[in-house]
């Protein structure tokens, strides 16, 4: 009982300073999926546990946009040369 009246507390000043809490870390989340989908995962990762594979996939997907703005950048910067241009030219 004590911790639903400190989570509300803690819920009521955070609206009314008009700022979001973000959960920081690590959060218990329960999700229906293809077990055949973890299972290859865990198995292609190479790791232990369905959360150690869920938690790797994740990185990747955050890793993959990381590199799309990266790659985005240097071709703004205009100092990447389309050395397929050539082959397509010829």
């Amino acid at each position: 009982m004590a911790k639903a009246v400190a989570t509300r507390r803690v819920a009521r000043a955070t609206r009314q300073r008009g700022t979001t809490r973000r959960r920081a870390g690590w959060v218990r989340k329960n999700v229906v999926m293809d077990q055949r989908k973890l299972d290859l995962a865990r198995r292609l990762l190479g790791v232990d546990t369905e959360t150690e594979a869920i938690d790797q996939a994740l990185d990747f997907v955050a890793f993959r946009e990381e590199l799309a703005s990266g790659f985005a950048a240097v071709r703004r910067s205009g100092g990447v040369e389309d050395v397929f241009a050539r082959r397509r030219s010829t």
